[in-house]
């Protein structure tokens, strides 16, 4: 077993007589040690005795050579190929099937051993090879954008690359393997050759040979500086899986039709490239990552590969062994809601488009059946996943290694290739198409609640993440949420800022440090240690409680994996338990629960977008913009409260949001803090408002909420008492408890009321509800 593990995984070129040999004899020498070892330690297998015999020995000598026969059948057919200097030209058509239509003439002087007209031959078939089996169409060559094409060209051939936030410009001599600044994420993301599709189209916009000349020059680099490897090595930069397949699905394919004829593209290099192509499709094939995005850009390039290329011998293979990952994928990594199993919103976007790039070539090819029709249609859902969770700016709330994600553009490609009015009606921004049916929502298995009064610039919209980590791109950010009110984004999740875990930055991004939650004696919460909670999963079910109506969104949902950091001790003593109330239109309420044992000090925090900020009427927070709306953040028993705004400090690292990839800003945080013992509860109203918010126009206090006439402690029931110039609110939150509730004037025998109350003493508003109703 040993053996063929290290021969199909590790060494699957070396597969050979000797190395079946080399099994023969090390299963021999196992067996012939296991008996001189059980005979030395007067070992007697009674239970042996009863089983074996010499039919059994034979039986299994058999089965090793029978295990060792398909696995050399199966390992002749996942070769590399010999990449020299000057390719054999005999060797080089071994990889192709010549009866494939097209390739007669080829086939021809193949068996007439005239190898290098049958070359030559082959390389005129490619070059004279219809459009439409290629990756793009000239037909719309008026599509593209000129201008973008030729500026990113031009600083390619300069060698000056923006990657990830970082520009660097690299030698003549390009270090293939070598980290810039620090970043190995730099050096993976240039080794996927993205920009060799802007060389590509610049070479057909213009004709100017140095694109195509800068192509040829790298690609005969590349592949003699990294020659293919015979194992899997994920920390290497050139032959990553992820890097080996986006260079399948896009420059590599691309170059080799746009750049065919040019005259830096010779009889060799066209050679050298198709050779190279071959090995990383048979890479691609051999070895695999065990999931997530990064098999879906395996797949997507093994796909391509055989799609493109479908002369070589193994160009079926490769499809069918893409398709069927493809296929797992969608079954097993598209939640029912239309989340992607990361729940990462830029990861979200990315396999969006991905997979339904795999749904066209799944029906541009005769394996694409491999992928089913249900298969297919569930990619439409996770276009509507990103339509129910956008923002009124057109942007995707920043969730895990979100970043910031333009949504609109999306929708609009959805809206045309789906014939969905309600797509086209957002990413319109109301111009066209039809309003969709759904504003407030849950997406149960990602765990992402949507809270919306309309459609429009203007909409009060909040979003809760009360979902599983988000695997590798995972934050600890359960129960964070944003906010946005009267045209602006005010309350966000902070963004990604850089995937180096060696930056001190990594982590205050990464955990609950700069998220909209709670931070229990300066400890983040834990949950990427527990893989339970990683991913949606039907065995591990969301237990979070949504109720929506006409006047109402509610959520209820909880935090139980402890607080900790890194290398420390867990404390699993507390509970963090959050309700939050949107009265509609108007405004929020959070009430933050923390239940458990022992005095802890508790941080509830909130992070702003860049704005300015002031501390008004005691422990209130309001913002100052001079147009358009303000928030204020009205706490209950401010008094009791500790307050501290960080705007852009190093020590403690605090106040920051990173609107793009290695960028961040510094922006307000506000932290109310109390040390005190548990049970705790922060209880605040988030009040926005067009134009400015003068917080003494505004009062918050407690009214006593009892039980058959006894007092109930806070952490179970809260009525607040929301006061205004015009006019009070009521707001009873409670868990379930038995029993009639009263609270001032009114009382309700259900978990959440709310009465309005006009200066008349008048009610003119009224919801009430039960949390499991």
């Amino acid at each position: 077993v040993i053996g063929y593990y290290l021969n199909k995984h590790v060494l699957p070129e070396f597969y050979s007589a000797i190395s079946i040999a080399a099994n023969i004899i090390t299963f021999l020498a196992f067996v012939a040690l296991g008996f001189i070892l059980s005979r030395r330690l007067e070992i007697k297998f009674h239970f042996l005795s009863k089983i074996y015999n010499r039919y059994l020995f034979f039986f299994l000598i058999l089965a090793w050579f029978a295990i060792n026969l398909v696995s050399w059948k199966e390992a002749k057919q996942l070769k590399f190929f010999p990449i020299e200097e000057h390719i054999s030209d005999e060797k080089f058509l071994e990889l192709f099937n010549l009866d494939y239509p097209g390739l007669e003439k080829v086939k021809s002087l193949y068996s007439s051993k005239d190898f290098s007209k049958a070359t030559d031959e082959l390389l005129k078939y490619y070059g004279n090879r219809d459009d439409s089996t290629w990756p793009f169409d000239r037909a719309q060559s008026a599509q593209l954008d000129t201008a973008y094409f030729l500026k990113r060209a031009n600083e390619a051939t300069r060698h000056e690359f923006f990657i990830r936030g970082l520009t660097a410009t690299l030698p003549k001599d390009i270090n293939w393997t070598k980290p810039v600044h620090n970043s190995k994420e730099w050096i993976y993301r240039l080794n996927t050759h993205y920009y060799w599709v802007h060389l590509a189209y610049a070479y057909f916009i213009t004709g100017d040979e140095k694109f195509a000349a800068e192509i040829g020059s790298e690609l005969v680099d590349w592949i003699f500086d990294n020659p293919v490897i015979k194992w899997k090595n994920e920390s290497l930069p050139t032959w990553r899986l992820l890097e080996t397949g986006c260079r399948l699905k896009d420059g590599w394919p691309l170059a080799f039709q746009l750049c065919y004829n040019s005259k830096s593209f010779s009889r060799e290099v066209k050679k050298l490239m198709l050779a190279a192509i071959y090995n990383q499709a048979q890479f691609l094939r051999l070895f695999k990552s065990p999931q997530r995005n990064h098999l879906l850009f395996e797949s997507m390039g093994l796909a391509s590969a055989g799609i493109f290329f479908p002369e070589f011998k193994n160009s079926s293979i490769w499809q069918r062994v893409g398709f069927a990952r493809i296929g797992h994928l969608i079954d097993s990594e598209i939640n029912d809601d239309g989340s992607y199993i990361e729940v990462a919103t830029n990861y979200h976007k990315i396999v969006s488009l991905l997979f339904f790039e795999a749904r066209e070539l799944a029906m541009r090819s005769t394996l694409g059946h491999i992928i089913s029709r249900a298969q297919l249609d569930k990619i439409e859902s996770l276009f509507e996943f990103m339509a129910k969770v956008v923002r009124p700016d057109g942007m995707l709330p920043s969730v895990n290694d979100g970043h910031s994600v333009e949504a609109l553009d999306v929708l609009d490609f959805a809206a045309k290739k789906y014939n969905r009015k309600d797509f086209e009606f957002i990413a319109s921004k109301g111009k066209s198409g039809e309003k969709p049916s759904y504003k407030s929502c849950a997406l149960p298995n990602a765990g992402f609640y949507v809270m919306r009064t309309e459609w429009d610039s203007l909409a009060n919209y909040f979003f809760v993440d009360a979902g599983p980590f988000g695997s590798a791109h995972g934050h600890e950010d359960k129960l964070s949420f944003e906010l946005y009110a009267n045209g602006r984004p005010f309350i966000v999740d902070p963004g990604t800022y850089t995937y180096n875990p060696k930056d001190p930055y990594r982590r205050y991004f990464m955990r609950s440090f700069s998220h909209n939650t709670v931070v229990v004696d300066g400890k983040s919460q834990v949950r990427f240690w527990d893989e339970n909670s990683w991913v949606f999963n039907k065995k591990y079910p969301n237990e979070n409680k949504w109720r929506s109506g006409a006047n109402y969104d509610f959520i209820e949902a909880s935090y139980k994996k402890g607080y900790g950091n890194f290398k420390e001790r867990i404390d699993r003593s507390i509970v963090h338990t959050r309700r939050i109330l949107f009265v509609k239109p108007s405004y929020w309420v959070i009430s933050d629960i923390l239940t458990g044992k022992g005095v802890h000090n508790f941080e509830q925090m909130f992070h702003f977008m860049p704005m300015g900020i002031r501390k008004s009427n005691g422990k209130c927070v309001v913002t100052e913009n001079d147009h358009g709306g303000n928030l204020a953040i009205i706490p209950l028993n401010g008094d009791q409260l500790n307050l501290e705004i960080y705007i852009g400090s190093e020590s403690p690292i605090q106040g920051w949001v990173a609107p793009e990839f290695h960028k961040k800003i510094a922006a307000p945080a506000v932290i109310y803090s109390i040390k005190q013992k548990a049970p705790v509860s922060f209880n605040v109203i988030l009040f926005p408002q067009l134009g400015k918010i003068n917080s003494e126009d505004f009062k918050l206090e407690k009214i006593p909420v009892t039980v058959n006439e006894t007092e109930v402690p806070e952490n179970q029931a809260v009525c607040l008492k929301f006061s205004s110039r015009d006019w009070t609110d009521y707001i009873l939150l409670s868990d379930n408890i038995s029993g009639m509730k009263k609270f001032g004037h009114f009382s309700t025998v259900k978990d959440i009321a709310y009465f309005k109350v006009a200066h008349s003493n008048e009610i003119v508003n009224h919801f009430e509800f039960g949390i499991n109703e």
